[in-house]
């Protein structure tokens, strides 16, 4: 009897420590994509390995860093201002050295601070400076991406 309560009483001690120390990662089944992405003003267009679907609800949102479109100053995911026409831009219109992103080879779209919009496009998600000139571009952006499929 002695023995049997020895047992018992040793063996909940040894099961909590043994479980304490053990890490349970649970998946569930969620339609979301959710990911952490370092974009380098020197590399292009880089490919955040994020697949969307037309009707997807996509959210980039720069979360730090810093980068330049050359030797000097440095800017967040609104650029340097500037001329928003300068032939130096891969997007028209748009503040140089801004945040842009575009889906495989559709027209890009600007980020900048944060983004958020239905997707009316199917492929991948690509993130990049708009600078046409990299050969001088230093620095990098994180950004959250987040993607909600209905």
């Amino acid at each position: 009897m002695r023995l049997k309560y020895l047992k018992q009483s040793f063996l909940l001690p040894l099961l909590i420590l043994l479980t304490s120390s053990c890490t349970f990662i649970i998946e569930l089944d969620s339609p979301n994509n959710y990911e952490m992405v370092s974009v380098e003003a020197a590399d292009g267009w880089i490919d955040t390995g994020i697949i969307v679907e037309a009707g997807d609800l996509l959210t980039i949102e720069y979360v730090s860093g810093e980068w330049s479109p050359w030797p000097g100053g440095f800017y967040d995911a609104i650029g340097s201002g500037g001329d928003p026409r300068c032939r130096c831009n891969v997007m028209d219109g748009v503040s140089h050295a801004a945040l842009i992103g575009r889906i495989e080879e559709n027209q890009p779209f600007l980020v900048g601070m944060e983004y958020q919009h239905r997707v009316g496009d199917v492929g991948r998600l690509y993130l990049g400076i708009n600078d046409v000139d990299l050969y001088d571009n230093s620095g990098a952006l994180e950004v959250e991406i987040v993607v909600v499929r209905d």
